[in-house]
C-alpha cells in the first residue's frame, strides 16, 4: 500500500466515526471539521458572529468538477462559502476553508 492509499484508509476511518454531513450543488459529501473558529465583528447594531471552519474531503468524493472559490456549501444545515480551496496535487485529499455567507 502507498502513502496515498493509507492516507485514504485512515480518513475513511475517520469520516465513520467523526463525519459530519455536507451538501454542495446537490452531491451529499461526508465530511471531517478540521478547524472551527468563531469570531465576532462589529457592524451596524452591534456584534455579529463571524465563523470560519476548515473541511477535509476525499478529492475523489467529487465525481465531475472540485469546489471552487466563492461557491456555498451547507454544514449540518448551515450555509458557508468557500473562501479558500487547497490541494496538493499529490494528495488525495481536499481543503475547503469557509467562512459566513455576508462575505
Amino acid at each position: 500500500m502507498g502513502l496515498e492509499s493509507d492516507i485514504l484508509t485512515d480518513l475513511r476511518q475517520l469520516l465513520t466515526e467523526h463525519g459530519v454531513r455536507a451538501r454542495w450543488q446537490g452531491l451529499d459529501l461526508l465530511v471531517l471539521v478540521s478547524r472551527i473558529r468563531r469570531e465576532q465583528q462589529m457592524e451596524v447594531g452591534g456584534f455579529v458572529e463571524s465563523p470560519e471552519l476548515s473541511l477535509r474531503v476525499p478529492k475523489a468524493a467529487f465525481p465531475n468538477t472540485l469546489p471552487k472559490f466563492g461557491e456555498r456549501i451547507k454544514v449540518e444545515g448551515i450555509e458557508y462559502r468557500i473562501s479558500q480551496v487547497s490541494a496538493h496535487p499529490r494528495s488525495p485529499l481536499l481543503t475547503l476553508s469557509l467562512s459566513t455567507t455576508d462575505e
